[in-house]
């Protein structure tokens, strides 16, 4: 099973995006309060999705992939349908896609 962290979203892109994640094999996990590295270091997940469209998202992202390297990283924009992914153990190195239910699944997955 994989283990899933949501970051911060707007309330709507946030309900959507757990609609989509709540399939067999992913565990959306819940943590309480509002820094998500402490909610990481609670949760230990294997999958972080993030918020692409927020200022803070690019060096929340440096630090999860060189502290956490085995934790992968989806963010996902609210404002296009896009996101990208961290493979873990690569620090940094992402591809984008698309942003599409089976797309995001996959990813969150593999």
């Amino acid at each position: 099973m994989t283990r899933v962290l949501m970051g911060d979203f707007e309330a709507l892109h946030r309900l959507g995006l757990e609609q989509i994640l709540r399939v067999d094999g992913i565990e959306l996990v819940d943590t309480d309060g509002d820094d998500v590295l402490d909610r990481l270091l609670e949760a230990l997940p294997d999958v972080i999705v993030l918020d692409l469209d927020k200022v803070s998202t690019g060096a929340l992202v440096h630090v999860i992939v060189h502290r956490f390297p085995r934790v992968k990283v989806v963010a996902c924009s609210s404002r296009h349908p896009m996101m990208r992914v961290f493979p873990p153990l690569h620090y940094g190195e992402f591809y984008e896609s698309d942003l599409d239910p089976a797309l995001l699944t996959s990813a969150v997955q593999a």
